[in-house]
């Protein structure tokens, strides 16, 4: 009885070892880069389905995008992950190794909720003394080692003004900027924190009347070691308005239906444009050749690829028929012992 217990047991470990985690599609979500792994959290699945799915892809692994098997995903959905959208996410802490998760919805959840990646633990962060007010469509930014700033967002219950709140991920602890002149409030914008710790703030609309759109040609700069804020005059060919969109090095559209492609370019000090060209670093050859293929470490070819996906494949072929051939072994003897 107790060796068709384990010959079962054994069986179910096997399936669980070999099956495929591939996450469904989504939007609200938040997510994150920790020691290139890319992690994904909550949001709304289809139809309408509030997620509490987490997980995350590993990008140091190479992977091909037209191949699931070879694709990386890793399911920490089990962390008992909370079940937000319309939230933001950023690092901190001490080693950088600490995801937070701010703001979003439901407001039933605490306002920050901390995981710990090195442990696989979440925490929920709570304080009742100087804290921002429940709001989402939020972007936040860190910067100085250790710090995260978020700026206005939308509540449909209350009016969310401009103002800027900063988390200290060391001393868990919230302040209040003094900055004058601070942009209108504002949501669904993007917010990024440029080389010298400066936060550009990037499209948007107005809580007050959504069909208000934050200007491309001007956008707000916030100075994380003076207070300040001042307005970048952008030049170029200036893209359209627009919100709920993302943005690192350049941006793209989403309810606007749009596939094109801007680039702003931040390389200059006081002069910021926005650019139809791109010019490589002259070293990297220009011989490479499309591909669906994805490398971190650009040393296996598109071939190589193809026969590490099939090695993949054979190996979890051969690993499924040792499985059954070893649970049928079980199987058997297992029956040939009750019968004694």
């Amino acid at each position: 009885m107790y060796f068709s217990f384990y010959g079962f047991v054994f069986f179910i470990n096997i399936i669980f070892t070999f099956a495929i985690f591939t996450p469904t599609g989504r939007y609200f979500h938040s997510s994150v880069l920790v020691d290139r792994k890319l992690y994904f959290s909550g949001g709304i699945e289809f139809p309408s389905i509030n997620s509490n799915k987490f997980f995350y892809l590993d990008v140091s692994k190479p992977f091909n995008i037209t191949d699931d098997v070879s694709i990386p995903w890793v399911d920490l959905t089990s962390t008992s992950s909370p079940s937000k959208y319309q939230d933001t996410a950023c690092i901190g802490g001490n080693n950088h190794d600490q995801i937070f998760v701010l703001g979003g919805l439901p407001y039933n959840q605490s306002f920050v909720i901390q995981f710990d990646s090195s442990k696989q633990l979440w925490i929920n962060i709570t304080s009742t003394v100087n804290v921002p007010t429940n709001r989402y469509d939020i972007s936040c930014t860190n910067f100085n080692n250790g710090l995260i700033a978020i700026f206005s967002g939308y509540s449909s219950s209350s009016t969310i003004a401009n103002d800027l709140w900063i988390l200290n991920t060391l001393a868990l602890s919230w302040s209040l900027s003094n900055g004058t002149n601070a942009p209108l409030s504002r949501f669904g914008y993007c917010a990024i924190t440029l080389p010298n710790d400066n936060i550009l703030y990037i499209g948007g609309s107005s809580p007050a009347n959504l069909s208000v759109y934050m200007p491309m040609n001007n956008l707000p700069l916030y100075n994380t070691k003076s207070d300040a804020w001042t307005n970048m005059s952008i030049s170029g060919p200036t893209p359209p308005v627009r919100r709920y969109f993302s943005a690192v090095l350049s941006m793209f559209a989403n309810l606007t239906s749009s596939s094109r492609i801007f680039i702003l370019d931040v390389s200059r000090k006081d002069y910021y444009k926005w650019i139809t060209e791109f010019t490589p670093n002259t070293t990297i050859s220009n011989n490479a050749n499309p591909t669906s293929n994805i490398n971190p470490a650009n040393t296996i070819s598109s071939s190589t690829n193809t026969v590490v996906s099939d090695f993949k494949n054979l190996g979890l072929i051969i690993g499924a028929t040792i499985g059954g051939v070893i649970f049928l072994i079980f199987l058997v003897a297992s029956c040939i012992v009750t019968i004694k």
